[in-house]
Parts: C-alpha cells; structure tokens; sequence
C-alpha cells in the first residue's frame, strides 16, 4: 500500500448516489457530474490504507451493534 499512498491518490464523490471516481494520475475533477446520476461531485475525505493495518476481528463474525433508533 505504501507505493499507492506516495502516488496521493485524488477522489471525488457523488452526494446523490454516492459513486466515487478515484484518480491516480491527474487531480480529481469536481467540475464534471456524476456519470451514474448526473449528481454534484465532492471531494473524497478517505483514502486507501488509512484504516488499521491489522482489524481487531474479522468483520462477519464481529458482534452485531445494536441499529440506531429515532
């Protein structure tokens, strides 16, 4: 992951259906929307390889967490 974190890779994502288009080349262009939805574009906070780099636990045995009630 350390040679893809040194390329700082540049993402944006749609607020409407959430599709993310990444890039690594070029700076991530806001100006365009969505090619799914048509959607406004913003840029991705996240990037690869900033979780942890050993999990706690697998995912799908992990105790459920109780949902959000309103």
């Amino acid at each position: 992951m350390d040679p893809i974190r040194s390329l700082r890779l540049q993402a944006v994502r749609c607020t409407e259906c959430g599709d993310a288009r990444w890039s690594l080349f070029s700076s991530a262009d806001t100006a365009k929307p969505c090619g799914i939805c048509g959607g406004e574009m913003k840029p991705e906070r996240r990037v690869p390889g900033s979780g942890p780099r050993q999990l706690l636990h697998e995912r799908r045995s992990a105790p459920r967490r109780t949902p959000l009630t309103g």
